[in-house]
């Protein structure tokens, strides 16, 4: 499946939107896992969380995770969904740092997972 596919995922069951727009199959792959999981509550992309952080450079930047899940356990998590080819990339690092600083801060957990190419 190409990546670069945008679209809506429609009726949702465990999201409060009735609707879920996603910006690559990859994601719209992981939607559908999502719904699946029964170790799931809830999931939406559309969670307004930015998280910032300093690039390589030092300029400051924020980033936004694809995902905000609640697990039936009760725990909190992002989720990011990258192609493998992105997980060496310094930028990647500096984002997924960012992400495990902020999401312990707040009890959270960050989950990456990657998709090949």
């Amino acid at each position: 499946m190409p990546t670069s596919e945008h679209g809506g995922f429609e009726d949702p069951k465990k999201s409060a939107y009735s609707i879920e727009f996603y910006d690559s199959a990859w994601e719209r792959e992981y939607m559908e896992s999502l719904e699946a999981d029964p170790k799931v509550r809830k999931w939406t992309k559309n969670h307004g969380i930015r998280i910032p952080y300093y690039d390589e450079n030092g300029a400051f930047h924020t980033f936004a995770p694809d995902f905000l899940v609640e697990m039936t356990d009760g725990n909190v998590e992002l989720h990011e969904i990258k192609g493998t080819q992105f997980l060496g990339n310094p930028v990647t690092r500096k984002k997924f740092e960012a992400a495990e600083k902020f999401c312990k801060a707040r009890k959270m957990k960050f989950r990456a997972s990657s998709r090949r190419k």
